[in-house]
Order: structure tokens, then sequence, then C-alpha cells
């Protein structure tokens, strides 16, 4: 019998950590849920549950993982995966035609049956020559369901709404097992890691959850209380670019609390897209630096013909062009982002600071997403003095592109001059978890040439001085 005391602080602590609700019309859900718990881990009380589950992180995954529903499949609602082949994604390609990278997330991945989905409608539709990128972070609550998850193979009941060409040309049988295994080169295109999103942890760029263009969040907030659900849809909002897309599950549209983005009806689904004009950045997307970390960026993948591995910062072209300086007033169209790069940086190479300025300005126009040049513009603001811009602009590069490692280690140099030493050694920490993933001959910055063992000895070298002061 669950009484009245122990009913009320499991759903405090069920509501106060993972931001799951148990109201009295689901107290019943809750017993039955814990009954099963304490049989499953020999416990003869529900007080000595709680008191398991309140102090040993293992119970309480394992609660998580009894209260949970991971009931999914591949391509479930088939009418939002439409709207992503017939709406998202034309829109997303049209305005992303000249970086060519998409950052997608799958937020309450479950099992992997959703982002294995994703990553296999963009290889299906993604234009093969030349490439496009593509970062897929998949997390989940559930500790249980990611691992599942990274092993990628499914039941024949996980394809109950998936033609069976598409389940052959993307999965191995392995009949011995009655089981399909996904594609090697599908799997690795997804990073799973564990997150909480009732916990206000993100957008966070140390962490990669930032500047999405496309969030799957289906079946997930129908847990959650109003007040949770409200400041998770607020934070979702936050992790979009502006013209990002947002798609829930059928029971969870709500005009009030999705009153910031524009509706778009599609056949037989909502959707939701973070106004284009909406601001890059706001107060509420401040990263928070505290609650568990997520595993760093996975590392490049071989190159295939749509590489959906997470992109690299976009590389510099060295090659000199043939107008020289472009006027920030009328570029000539089109013209690429690197090349316009190139331009501010040899005026800033010249110390022509004015024109460095005017170019780095008109690039950020034409390109608002390109994170090296806003790396460039924190190195010119802070060569002037201009502290405080020089670090909204290497924030603002990390934010774009959370692997782009020169931006962290310009934050780091702003921070040590404001005497701020554990802002510094937080994003110097960031940098050191990066390098630590690429091997020592790998060119890191493009602009100078330098190793990731160079770059390693930096920081440490910079690290130590931090400690120092």
């Amino acid at each position: 019998m669950l009484s009245d005391e122990l009913y009320n602080r499991f759903a405090t602590l069920l509501r106060q950590r993972a931001g799951l609700s148990y109201p009295e019309q689901r107290r019943a859900d809750l017993t039955h849920g814990l009954q099963r718990l304490a049989l499953h881990l020999g416990v003869e009380s529900f007080a000595q549950l709680l008191a398991m589950v309140e102090s040993r992180p293992s119970a309480w995954d394992e609660l998580i993982a009894e209260l949970t529903i991971g009931e999914t499949y591949f391509f479930r609602n088939a009418a939002q995966f439409a709207a992503l082949r017939d709406i998202i994604l034309p829109d997303l390609m049209q305005r992303r035609a000249t970086m060519r990278y998409l950052r997608l997330w799958s937020a309450g991945c479950a099992t992997g049956e959703e982002p294995y989905s994703l990553a296999i409608t963009l290889h299906e539709v993604l234009p093969a020559n030349p490439p496009w990128q593509v970062s897929i972070l998949a997390t989940d609550i559930n500790r249980r369901f990611l691992n599942r998850a990274r092993e990628a193979r499914y039941g024949n009941w996980s394809f109950r709404e998936t033609p069976d060409d598409l389940r052959d040309r993307y999965f191995v049988a392995e009949p011995e097992k009655g089981l399909w295994r996904l594609r090697d080169d599908i799997r690795r295109t997804v990073t799973f890691a564990q997150l909480n999103l009732a916990e206000p942890t993100y957008p966070a760029p140390h962490l990669g959850i930032v500047a999405f263009d496309l969030i799957f969040c289906r079946n997930v907030m129908i847990y959650f209380d109003e007040e949770t659900t409200r400041q998770v849809v607020q934070r979702l909002y936050d992790a979009l670019v502006p013209g990002g897309w947002l798609v829930v599950g059928h029971a969870e549209p709500n005009v009030v609390l999705y009153r910031q983005f524009e509706t778009h009806n599609a056949p037989g689904t909502i959707l939701y897209r973070k106004p284009l004009q909406a601001p890059l950045f706001t107060n509420a997307s401040t990263p928070v630096q505290s609650g568990p970390v997520v595993p760093a960026p996975p590392p490049a993948l071989p190159a295939s013909p749509v590489s959906l591995s997470l992109p690299p910062p976009p590389r510099a072209s060295s090659a000199p062009i043939s107008s020289g300086v472009l006027s920030s007033a009328s570029p000539p169209a089109p013209v690429r982002a690197e090349d316009l790069l190139h331009v501010a940086r040899t005026a800033a190479d010249r110390g022509d600071w004015q024109q460095a300025q005017t170019q780095i300005e008109a690039l950020i126009k034409a390109h608002p997403l390109f994170a090296p040049a806003y790396h460039l513009q924190g190195q010119i603001a802070e060569h002037l003095g201009h502290l405080e811009a020089a670090l909204a602009a290497y924030r603002r590069s990390v934010y774009l592109d959370p692997r782009l490692i020169v931006g962290y280690i310009g934050m780091a140099h702003v921070y040590t001059q404001l005497q701020q030493p554990d802002a510094a050694r937080r994003t110097l920490r960031s940098a050191q978890t990066l390098l630590g993933a690429l091997a020592d001959s790998q060119v890191v910055d493009d602009a100078t040439g330098s190793t990731a063992a160079e770059l390693r000895n930096y920081v440490r070298l910079l690290m130590e001085k931090v400690d120092l002061r």
C-alpha cells in the first residue's frame, strides 16, 4: 500500500528531478510502477525504495526506466515524415544552400527509431553532389533506452510502418536472432547522450545543444505538468535558429504554449517554425553550466555521397580572389562565405582594422550563421581592446559551431583579461575535450595551420597561466 505521505514524496521527487507529473488521477499508475521496481530490486517496502532512489543514481535510473514508455517504431506518424520530406527539408535546403549543413535534435529519442528514421530520410532526400553535412543529436533521460539505441538492432515490430524495400536498403537481416541491424554508416551518424529535458541545462554551446534547424520532440511533454512544459517549450525555442522547425506529438499542440512560433498546417499534422526575424541570440539561450555533461561530438566520418557526420568548422579559402577588397555595400553575388572571410582576414593581417571590420560586417550580413565570421570579429574586437564585444562575438561563434575550438580559446583569452578565471578554465576545458578526440597532426585552425598537438600544448599553457593568477 502506497501511503499518502510516500505518494506525495515520490510524486514530488519525480516532478522536481525529471518533470514527470503524477497527479492523483495517475496515482495507480505510479503505484504499479513502484511495485514492479521494488520487485526488480528486491526491496520489501516503498519506504526502502524511496531511500534507495534518493541516494543511488543507479536506482534512480531504474525508476525512470520503469516509468517511461519507450514504445515507438520507425517512421512513426507517417504524416509528420511526409511533412519533413515535402515542407521542412525543402525550406531548409533553400535557406542553407550556401552552407550545405543542417543540425537536428531528437529530444526524447527512446530506443532510437526516431533519430535513425531522420537519418534515413535525410540520406534519401538530400542531394549527393555536392554532399550535405548533417549533425543529429539524440537524447533521452532513460539510460537503458540509450544503450539499446546505440546497438541499432530491431525486431520486426519496429518496422510496422516501414516499406520492405526501405528496410532492406538500410538494414541487414540477422535471421538467427530474428533482428535487423542498421547499416553502420547510418548508425554512426547519430550521437546519443543522456539529457533530462526538465532541467535548465540547455541551450548549451559547450554540450553541443544549440543552433538546431529541426527538433523532433514527440510524446515527451505529455508526461510533464503545465509549468514544466512551458519551460521546456521555451528552451526548445531558444535552441532553434531563426527559421528552425519544431515537431511535437499530436497530443501536445497548444496555441498558448507555442504562441512564439509560426504555425504551419500540413496534411495530417501541425508544424511550428521559429520566425525568421527572431533574434539569433537571446538571454534565455545563455548556457547553464551545470547538470549532466553529454559526450563530446563524434569524430568526423569517412567521406560518403551524403555525409551525415557532425560538420567540421567550414574551411577558409587560402586562394586570393580576383576582386581584391569587396565593398560591404554591394558584394558580388554569389560570393562564398569562405571567400569573404579571406578578404576580411587579409585586411586584418595587414593591420587595416577599419577595412577588416567593414568586411566582416558584410560577411555576417550575407551569411549570419557562418561561425568563423564571428570568431574573426572577436579577434578584431579583442585587438582593438573592445573586450565585451570580443566576448560576445566568440560566444556567437561557438553557439553556431560547438566544435570551433579556436572560439573557446578566444573566449578564454577575454575571460582572463576580464579577471574571470573560473570562466576561463571552463572554456579551456571545453577546448581540451574537443582536442582530445583529434589526431596530433590534424589541422585545427586553418588561418594559422595549427595542429591539434600544437593547440593542446597552447591550451595547457593558458590553463597554467590562469591558475597562477
